[in-house]
């Protein structure tokens, strides 16, 4: 328990005032996988790990105004997926803030795409940390009661009960067409380039 509190501590307490990369690199999810923080620590990745072509699994998770979500539910729109590993860490604050500005800058050439936002946190820090960074354009899902999201797709992090960063994108089928996960916990995914990827499928 000590060892996973300080790897934790040391997630949360990443620089508040570095500039995290954008990363074009990408790894698998699942069992066999690892993410890696600062390039020193090593966490094992678990869950069932998807694939692009594979159908979104279904998993219940909740709003951040605590609406039950359905990841498998129909909309006919394009979804995007934002993973973000804790609201509580500096680069998932970068991540966050870049997707809201990307939507308020673009929305308007984007209304056929639904964007999300996952994390293991519970929907009142989320709620916190929407207010907090006066956040907008995007649904938060919390996965924090069963981690089914990390559990059904891999992205689940064994040792710290949290999501691995990632970006993933369904069609209007909600067949995965796009996945980035980031092999480095500082860094983050390249937004743009599931957008693109999106844009294809309209």
């Amino acid at each position: 328990m000590k060892k996973i509190a300080l790897l934790i501590s040391a997630l949360i307490s990443t620089s508040v005032y570095a500039q995290f990369e954008t990363t074009t690199e990408s790894a698998k999810f699942g069992p066999g996988q690892v993410v890696t923080l600062e390039k020193t620590n090593q966490f094992d990745l678990i869950g069932h790990a998807v694939k692009v072509g594979d159908l979104m699994p279904s998993a219940q998770l909740m709003t951040s105004d605590l609406q039950p979500y359905d990841t498998s539910a129909e909309s006919k729109k394009i979804k995007i997926y934002s993973v973000l590993t804790s609201v509580d860490t500096p680069v998932c604050v970068q991540q966050a803030i870049d997707l809201s500005a990307y939507i308020k800058a673009h929305g308007n050439e984007h209304k056929d795409i639904e964007f999300y936002a996952i994390s293991a946190d519970t929907p009142f820090a989320q709620q916190r940390f929407i207010k907090e960074h006066s956040l907008s354009g995007v649904t938060y899902l919390s996965d924090a009661s069963e981690h089914q999201f990390g559990l059904k797709t891999g992205s689940q992090i064994q040792q710290l009960g949290l999501l691995t960063r990632s970006i993933i994108v369904t069609d209007i089928n909600n067949k995965i067409t796009y996945i980035q996960r980031v092999p480095e916990l500082t860094s983050i995914p390249d937004l743009v380039a599931a957008v693109k990827v999106a844009d294809k499928n309209l």
